[in-house]
């Protein structure tokens, strides 16, 4: 089971510790069973007796708490350490191949995928325990009489086999299921994100609701409720089995000779007893059957199949905070030992990117492009919608890996070694920015709520926002005034390179003509490289170098003379 074989790899040595110490809980639990029966058959009660009474029901005790304890813990970490490679591995796989996924398939395995995990890692040291039980009980059923033990093995093997047929059923409808989660997350957070467009127009939100969302909440719902149901006919089939065995114990008898009223006494309270453990098992397999599913995903997600990425089974690292930050720096900083370029150059040399055409859609190419760009100049790059723009850009500063061509930073030649690297050269804005409330990365630095409160001043904030401990009062501003805390966030990491894209497009034109007139020429002052995406031809002059793209072709024109161009994305 692939579950088992996770854990176990994770740490073997306290698998089989933790087993150890459940196969002896149940057989103590089997013992205490015999010498229970042992007397329901009428053996004399002695002082002995209760001193073996006594110890086995505080072996029983501290085996059972020891494995659980044992499981449990391990459980825990391995779903801790889990949760937190997945969200690094998130981090590093490139950018590309997460925008294909989409974001709905990895938030689902986060959340979804590994909280299912947890659920069947909480319940596994109750299985370990009562399978020992279990498997104890039936040594001692030997014991009574190994001939009937064989009619039972035999009768369980038939009605397990008979199982398997509902139980596949049951494990492709939850991954059905789990399909369709990840289709509902993914219309939750388009309903999140629309909501202003959905409560402004009602005819939308009635077709949005009872389309879309109306059909992937049913089949969700469906695929889950079919699964229970026939987890459900497996559950009564095997209590009906069960019965019925007992039944051919009692009045089946003359079949296989004469038994013994000991014998069946034996048989009847062990069976009794083994029936909570067997319940027990068969409750936590939905659980485990779920957890199989989320297992297999979380195999098959992009972010296992970088180089950079561990697959499940070679997960083994107690996860700290030094031990992520460390594991981060590597990645990052793997090129150079973390130093910083100069930044002198910046080369494109025959620079493409190939979008991959499918059935309904052509493909699309960007470049190729050769550029380059001295440290201290100010390039727009212009265009239509659609030409290719912030493609450019995300190959720019190293978030797209070119289909053909090469970047090179000083001589340097980017590869898919030093990327992370070379990245940690830029400071950007782009128009789908984020907003976070806090600077991270700077923690520790004394001066910085200071150099921030100067720069909200001179960005117009310092009435709308405060900072305390590098963390903003608030971002619930307009996009505007987000997109200016924004780029005082770049300010702070004082990068080498600049890249903005449609930055201005929000802006009151006062403060566009602060970006164009006051903002980009201090970047170059400093010796900043600067890219801007724009679509402001009354601000070209203000460019060293214009470069515009036309469905994917590069060419570069005169920036004294603004481009005629549609409007802005």
């Amino acid at each position: 089971m692939k579950l088992i074989r996770f854990l176990f790899r994770y740490s073997p040595g306290l698998i089989v510790t933790a087993t150890v110490i459940g196969i002896l809980g149940g057989v103590a639990s089997a013992m205490l069973m015999a010498v229970i029966n042992n007397h329901l058959r009428g053996a004399p009660v002695s002082g002995g007796d209760l001193w073996e009474f006594g110890v086995l029901c505080f072996v029983v005790l501290a085996a059972n708490f020891v494995a659980r304890v044992a499981i449990s813990g391990l459980s825990q970490w391995s779903i801790f350490d889990l949760r937190l490679q997945l969200s690094r591995k998130w981090l590093i796989a490139p950018l590309r191949e997460l925008e294909r996924a989409g974001s709905a398939k990895i938030l689902a395995a986060i959340t979804q995928d590994v909280d299912s995990l947890a659920q069947a890692m909480q319940a596994l040291p109750g299985i370990c325990i009562d399978v020992t039980v279990v498997i104890a009980c039936l040594i001692y059923l030997g014991y009574l009489s190994w001939m009937m033990l064989i009619v039972m093995v035999v009768f369980a093997a038939a009605a397990i086999a008979s199982r398997s047929v509902p139980e596949r059923k049951c494990e492709q409808l939850i991954g059905e299921a789990r399909g369709y989660g990840e289709a509902m997350l993914e219309t939750f957070n388009a309903m999140a994100s629309g909501i202003k467009e959905l409560k402004l127009n009602s005819a939308r939100w009635k077709a949005f609701y009872s389309g879309e969302l109306y059909d992937v909440a049913t089949k969700y719902r469906d695929r889950r409720y079919k699964a229970a149901t026939i987890f459900g006919l497996v559950r009564g089939y095997s209590e009906i089995i069960y019965f019925v065995f007992v039944g051919l114990l009692l009045y089946g008898t003359p079949l296989f000779g004469h038994l013994s009223l000991k014998v069946v006494i034996g048989f009847a309270v062990t069976l009794l007893y083994m029936k909570t453990n067997i319940d027990h098992i068969q409750d936590s397999m939905s659980q485990v059957i779920q957890a199989q599913v989320s297992l297999a995903n979380l195999e098959s997600l992009v972010v296992f199949t970088t180089k950079s990425s561990l697959s499940v089974a070679d997960l083994r690292l107690r996860t700290t905070r030094e031990t992520v930050v460390r594991a981060l720096d590597s990645e990052v900083n793997q090129y150079g030992a973390g130093q910083k370029a100069l930044c002198r150059t910046i080369d494109l040399r025959g620079l493409q990117y190939q979008y991959e055409g499918d059935a309904e859609e052509a493909g699309f190419s960007v470049g190729p492009i050769d550029l380059t760009v001295e440290a201290g100049e100010l390039v727009f790059i212009t265009g239509g919608n659609g030409s290719g723009k912030t493609t450019l850009a995300k190959l720019i500063c190293g978030l797209y890996t070119p289909s053909s061509g090469e970047i090179r930073l000083d001589e340097i030649p980017i590869t898919d070694e030093n990327r992370s690297w070379y990245s940690q050269h830029f400071g950007t804005v782009f128009s789908d920015f984020h907003l976070f409330d806090k600077l991270y990365g700077h923690e520790g630095f004394l001066q910085v709520d200071s150099i921030i409160r100067g720069y909200l001043e001179e960005l117009r904030l310092q009435h709308k926002v405060e900072v305390k401990d590098g963390r903003f009062s608030t971002t619930s501003l307009s996009q505007g005034q987000r997109k200016r805390l924004a780029l005082l966030t770049t300010y702070v990491d004082d990068r080498p390179i600049y890249l903005f894209d449609e930055w201005a497009a929000d802006q009151e034109p006062a403060f566009r003509d602060v970006f164009y007139y006051q903002i980009l020429p201090s970047l170059k002052a400093h010796g900043k490289t600067v890219f801007v995406i724009s679509h402001d031809d009354r601000y070209y002059h203000v460019a060293d170098r214009l470069v515009k793209l036309d469905s994917g072709r590069f060419s570069e024109v005169e920036a004294t003379h603004p481009v005629a161009l549609v409007d802005a994305e």
